[in-house]
């Protein structure tokens, strides 16, 4: 189970800016102790209710730690619509309520796991300071413990060591981290990225760069278990922080290596999303690269395809993409109120018209929406609005039309148009986002150099003009 979510607050990258955390007193006050009028009983009333709590350092953590999600619990069952002052007063009282009972807990001679449960109370009420030296008491005063709160208080360690710039601490803790179980990859990450961007703070980017490459590590193995956006967001900022570094020490051709390579992930994936994060970067690191010839030598690879998910095809035969192979295949993924992709239709038709009879199959990627300029309509009637347009647009191509967001997802486009140009292995060679006339050309010339390349063995056949496709 990931704990570092409820635990810590990830650290923003220093890259785009360094905020400092003001570290909270170490001091933990009870909110019914005043010092107005009758201050004096009211502090006599705190300490009796504190002496009178029987409760154990589990089950205090355990109320305060589960008091959000039975509020929202109650809030749904309610069936009451998100409040976000209400959220926010929520969690503050949460805060508070870890605080009192960290206060409680203080006030005991403790040993063992509940100086742990002590760091995780002041942990949870924000109070850095008091978390921090909880968490040392308990590794010191147990040497040999291990497994999850060993782990946990190790990453509170490192969490509130890097904000307090205790990097030597913060490093120490998490290599100690790292030999123990059980740790998560995405745990890892948020560990790495602390450390890194507190040393970017300091302006330490030979001790910031190891750390980076591990976030770089953990963030392709938590990306297995994300969705493709998550994922993306994680491998681009660690990609950004590495290349950084290296510019910071100029070392520009490793910062071009490692944003090349996250532009080979990307296509690899594939990824729209990715790429155009890459892509972006590559441009702040050498606005003059050439993008085709950025890919020169590299190796083409891909994962296998997932096919396309399609409720209904405008002019175009169900098709898979397996059934393809042999074929230079464009998916182009846009929407009718796009009007950058309108911009590339004619281009898109031209392409058509020029490579059909050699191979080219050009994929239109859509989605029914149940509504068109403002007016809702019928399945029936959207399918009619997207002949039509499709008409007044002259596209000669099909389109594929998907009633859900799997096809997105799949491909990961988080904007539109996005093209995906597949050769005649099944391999994504070239990606296209926006309609940026430099990346149009770069497509123009990719489709004609897989155009130009050889069908593999055994697919000679399928490059026949109207193969798996209706003209």
């Amino acid at each position: 189970m990931k704990r570092l979510t409820c635990l810590f607050l990830a650290p923003l990258i220093y890259l785009v800016a360094v905020c400092s955390i003001a570290a909270q007193s170490g001091r933990v006050k009870d909110p019914d102790v005043t010092s107005s009028n009758g201050g004096a009983n009211k502090t006599s009333d705190a300490k009796l209710a504190v002496a009178k709590d029987s409760r154990t350092a589990l089950q205090l953590y355990e109320e305060a730690n589960n008091y959000t999600r039975k509020k929202f619990e109650d809030s749904n069952r309610l069936h009451a619509p998100f409040d976000e002052q209400l959220a926010n007063k929520i969690k503050q009282e949460q805060r508070d309520l870890a605080l009192r009972y960290a206060t409680v807990l203080a006030a005991r001679k403790l040993e063992g796991k509940d100086v742990y449960y002590l760091g995780l109370l002041y942990n949870l009420g924000r109070n850095n300071e008091a978390a921090l030296a909880a968490m040392r008491r308990f590794l010191t005063e147990n040497p040999n413990v291990a497994g999850q709160a060993a782990q946990d208080a190790r990453a509170i360690i490192v969490i509130q060591a890097a904000k307090q710039d205790l990097l030597l601490e913060a490093e120490s803790r998490l290599a100690a981290y790292t030999k123990d179980q059980p740790q998560l990859a995405e745990d890892r990450y948020e560990l790495e990225k602390w450390v890194a961007t507190g040393y970017f703070k300091t302006k330490d980017y030979e001790r910031a760069l190891p750390h980076a490459r591990e976030m770089l590590k953990a963030a392709l193995l938590a990306g297995k278990k994300k969705d493709p956006f998550a994922r993306d967001r994680m491998i681009s900022d660690a990609m950004l922080v590495i290349s950084e570094a290296d510019l910071k020490l100029k070392k520009k051709d490793e910062a071009l290596a490692v944003v090349q390579d996250l532009r080979h992930l990307a296509l690899t994936l594939p990824s729209g999303n990715l790429y155009k994060l890459a892509t972006r970067r590559l441009y702040e690191v050498a606005p003059s690269i050439d993008l085709l010839k950025s890919f020169d030598g590299a190796s083409a690879t891909s994962a296998e395809l997932r096919e396309l998910v399609a409720e209904e095809w405008i002019d175009q035969s169900p098709v898979k993409l397996s059934q393809l192979r042999g074929q230079v295949v464009l998916l182009d993924f846009w929407e009718s109120w796009c009007g950058p992709c309108r911009t590339t239709f004619p281009r898109l038709a031209k392409w058509h018209e020029s490579y059909q009879n050699r191979g080219l199959v050009i994929i239109g990627v859509t989605n029914f929406e149940g509504q068109k300029e403002g007016k809702s309509l019928t399945r029936a009637q959207e399918l009619d609005y997207l002949r039509d347009y499709k008409k007044k647009f002259n596209l000669p191509y099909g389109f594929a039309v998907a009633d859900s967001s799997d096809n997105e997802l799949n491909y990961g486009v988080s904007s539109i148009p996005t093209t995906f140009l597949i050769d005649r292995r099944g391999v994504v060679r070239f990606i296209s986002v926006g309609a940026n006339e430099d990346e149009i050309a770069a497509l123009g010339k990719m489709i004609k150099r897989l155009i130009e390349e050889p069908a593999p063995p055994g697919n000679a056949k399928a490059v026949k003009k109207g193969e798996g496709v209706t003209q």
